[in-house]
């Protein structure tokens, strides 16, 4: 499991050419569908924006 997350993660980040085996399969669209939902979800909620921090100036 870990190996697999790893190749995701070398092959999202441009390190590798080839394709993990879910996301080069039958249904990669769905796979590669997922991962740029999770990539959104996890940028909108780090983004600043839907956090409630104030930050303030003086």
């Amino acid at each position: 499991m870990m190996a697999t997350f790893r190749n995701t993660l070398e092959y999202l980040g441009g390190e590798c050419d080839d394709p993990p085996a879910f996301l080069a399969g039958r249904f990669n669209w769905a796979a590669r569908a997922v991962v740029w939902a999770v990539a959104i979800f996890l940028i909108y909620a780090f983004c600043g924006q839907s956090s409630k921090f104030i930050y303030i100036d003086f």
